[in-house]
C-alpha cells in the first residue's frame, strides 16, 4: 500500500509541476507565398466551402458528412462535419470576424474524438506584385489541467508535429490551386 502512495503521491507532483511549467497558450501559424493577386487569394479563402479543395483535413475523409448553415463568406456561417477518422473528427467551424480582403476569424468546436475549441485565422498580405503571404494559424488560452494534457498530448505524443504538417498541406493545396 506504501508503494502504491509513493506512485501516486508522485504522480500529482509531476501533473502539478506540469500545471506550473506547461504552456497556458497555444499558437500555431505557418505561412506560405501565393503567385496570385491579394483580392484573389482571400475571395478563395473567406469562403468556408471552398476550403474543402485544399484543406489537408478535408481530403483525408472524402466520405464525411458535411452541413452548412447561413451565408458562407459572411460572419456566422457555420461548416460543420462528421468523420469516423479520429484525425478529422467532429466539429463545426464558424466563422467570427472578417476583415475584407485582409483576415478571416473562425472558431473551430470539436465534439470527437475529444471536445474542446480554439480560434484560427487565415490573414493575407501583399508581399510584391502579383504575390500574396498567407498565415494560417490556430490559438487558444488553457486553465489547468487542460495545458497539461495539450501539453502531454501535442509534445510528448507529437500531436503538434502532425498539426503543422496538416497546416503545411493546406497551405500546399492552396498554392498549388490558385497558381494552377
Amino acid at each position: 500500500m506504501k508503494i502504491f502512495l509513493y506512485i501516486l503521491g508522485g504522480l500529482v507532483a509531476i501533473v502539478a509541476a506540469l500545471g506550473i511549467f506547461a504552456p497556458r497558450d497555444f499558437l500555431l501559424e505557418r505561412n506560405i507565398v501565393i503567385n496570385r493577386a491579394k483580392d484573389q487569394v482571400f475571395n478563395e479563402l473567406k469562403f468556408l466551402k471552398k476550403h474543402e479543395q485544399w484543406n489537408a483535413w478535408s481530403q483525408k475523409d472524402p466520405k464525411m458528412k458535411k452541413e452548412f448553415k447561413g451565408t458562407d463568406g459572411t460572419v456566422g456561417f457555420i461548416s460543420s462535419w462528421e468523420s469516423e477518422n479520429e484525425e478529422v473528427g467532429t466539429a463545426e467551424q464558424e466563422i467570427k470576424s472578417i476583415v475584407e480582403g485582409e483576415k478571416l476569424d473562425t472558431q473551430i468546436r470539436f465534439k470527437k474524438p475529444f471536445e474542446g475549441s480554439f480560434s484560427s485565422y487565415l490573414t493575407t498580405t501583399s508581399v510584391g506584385e502579383n504575390q500574396t503571404k498567407v498565415i494560417i494559424g490556430m490559438s487558444d488560452r488553457m486553465s489547468f489541467p487542460i495545458n497539461v494534457i495539450s501539453f502531454i498530448v501535442n509534445v510528448c505524443f507529437d500531436q503538434q508535429q502532425k498539426i503543422i504538417q496538416n497546416m503545411d498541406d493546406s497551405l500546399k493545396n492552396l498554392k498549388s490551386l490558385l497558381e494552377k
